[in-house]
């Protein structure tokens, strides 16, 4: 009898085996294992079989390092492949097989597909003595049927047993897959309660259910270049969260994409170009500076004012809101402080932009889109701008998911801060903002648009041509995942995948929808 460990105060040490308090316990240690290891890994070995286990010691390997080790490990492999003639037949297979995975592992690393773990394992049975025994036997034979090579060990050996009890096992190297199907975690998993269906990680295939209400901001940066699956993504999920979630569904539509959506969801379809309205109405929940700084940000967009005429607007809108007067009050204040500036923008009180401030504003609750496919792209702004105000007036009861397609519209340096504006507000209205544009270079010119970045807790990458050094930076981008961004994001013809960012959880998404899903999206267009 001996004593080996002050947990274990009676152990009878068998050759193979030992027993304590009547049951024994016995070992396996795993050296290689197969070029891949598929999801149905754990039912042939472990799931199977009520006596067996496995400890498991993971190390995550750097960036760096993982090149380094790579590098190192095939070569050191290879040069025994080299001097095979010394090594017995088992050596040579197994370096075979390992020299297998570091080359697997290199394109994985290297495409941004995988990183490198440090994995070692051994697995443990327990039972009688004799059960001990033949089922380490059997799970010998099956191990070597799916490719893992793995040692019995005398477990009298003092070396061997301060392994085990340490946890210092001989490890291998791996990527995240194989780790994920050989112990019952999987990589690459968020599942949120409530959470709506988002995609499956690339890595592993595990599943995402996101439910952005959870996180600190819920709204959503989703980035790429045309044709590469970003609005598809965003129609396909805005679906899913009106399923899942009931959300209010509103949609700033540019280039009227959105009509097969809207039909599918029974949306009402608003056409501003004929809408009359009131755009110099106060927002209610906005300070007075803030209704006078976003009612000179709608005119700015259209006029082209100096800086003499955005002061005299300035206190004219101050005085307007403080007084609580109408626009009679604005439109006599503004001809005595300047004729010129007067006549710049006598179109919105007198001429053919008078339908901004002739009537009342439109009644958005509910699910609404704003078709601007007919608007002139140099007034887009103005009209994407005046949408959002409108959409951030309304009063729901249910969560908004409002989507802005195009959004590199509203990144002008006149416009951009009342977008910073509304998206700090959208917070306590339970307002998801979702931005759709071309590239998050875009975003990164200015500071407030940098500040709506920051504010966005879901970033979804789609392709982009250029990654600057920003990007990098801003994303914390190694030379793998940059390389994705500017040639394997994007549709394939079967699904699409992006960089795929949330607090606490990043991954490559791969988002793919069901044919019902597509008609809904992509059915017969609107005439």
């Amino acid at each position: 009898m001996t004593s080996y460990d002050k947990k274990l105060t009676s152990v009878i040490q068998k050759e193979w085996y030992y027993i304590n308090h009547g049951s024994a316990h016995s070992f396996l240690f795993t050296r290689d294992f197969p070029f891949e290891i598929d999801q149905k890994f754990k039912l042939k070995i472990s799931a199977e079989r009520d006596n067996v286990g496995e400890i498991v010691r993971i190390h995550p390997v750097e960036e760096n390092s993982a090149w380094n080790i790579i590098t190192r490990e095939f070569g050191r492999r290879s040069l025994r492949l080299i001097d095979h003639e010394r090594m017995n037949d088992r050596n040579v297979e197994s370096n075979k097989l390992t020299v297998q995975n570091i080359v697997s592992l290199k394109e994985g690393v290297a495409s941004g597909k995988s990183k490198l773990l440090k994995f070692s394992s051994a697995y443990f049975v327990t039972g009688e003595a004799d059960k001990v025994l033949r089922t380490k036997k059997e799970l010998l034979e099956d191990l070597k049927k799916i490719g893992v090579k793995a040692e019995n060990k005398r477990f009298s050996d003092v070396r061997v047993r301060n392994k085990i009890i340490g946890g210092q096992l001989d490890g291998v190297y791996l990527d995240l897959n194989s780790v994920s199907n050989m112990i019952p975690i999987n990589h690459g998993y968020l599942f949120q309660e409530n959470g709506t269906f988002y995609g499956t990680c690339e890595i592993t295939g595990a599943p995402v259910f996101m439910d952005r209400s959870g996180f600190p901001s819920s709204h959503q940066l989703v980035l790429g270049m045309t044709g590469f699956g970003k609005s598809f993504f965003v129609k396909a999920t805005m679906l899913r969260e009106k399923v899942t979630r009931n959300v209010s569904l509103k949609i700033i539509d540019p280039l009227g994409e959105y009509g097969n959506v809207a039909k599918s969801v029974g949306m009402q379809t608003i056409d501003l170009i004929n809408q009359e309205m009131n755009m110099f109405a106060r927002v209610q929940f906005l300070a007075i500076k803030e209704n006078v700084d976003r009612t000179l940000a709608l005119l700015l967009t259209l006029f082209d004012l100096n800086n003499e005429d955005s002061g005299i607007l300035d206190t004219g809108l101050t005085k307007m809101y403080e007084q609580n007067e109408n626009l009679d009050f604005l439109k006599n204040y503004v001809k005595s402080r300047g004729a010129e500036t007067y006549n710049k923008i006598s179109p919105i009180f007198e001429g053919s932009l008078k339908k901004f401030c002739s009537g009342k504003n439109p009644n958005l609750t509910g699910d609404v889109r704003i078709d601007l496919k007919n608007v002139p792209k140099k007034l887009l702004p103005f009209y994407m701008l005046l949408s959002l105000d409108l959409f951030m007036r309304s009063e729901e009861e249910s969560p908004v998911n409002l989507v802005i397609d195009e959004a590199h519209y509203l990144l002008q340096e006149r416009v951009i801060t009342s977008v910073e504006r509304y998206i700090r507000h959208a917070r306590h209205s339970r307002v998801s903002l979702i931005f759709i544009s071309q590239s998050a270079n875009d975003f990164l010119k200015y500071g407030p648009s940098v500040t709506i970045m920051e504010n966005c807790s879901i970033h979804i990458l789609f392709r982009h041509q250029v990654v600057s050094d920003d990007m990098v930076k801003f994303y914390n981008l190694d030379e793998s995942l940059a390389n994705f961004l500017k040639s394997g994001a994007g549709f394939n013809g079967k699904y699409s995948t992006a960089l795929f960012y949330c607090p606490g959880f990043t991954t490559i998404l791969r988002f793919q929808s069901s044919r019902k899903e597509m008609e809904n999206i992509d059915g017969i267009p609107e005439s």
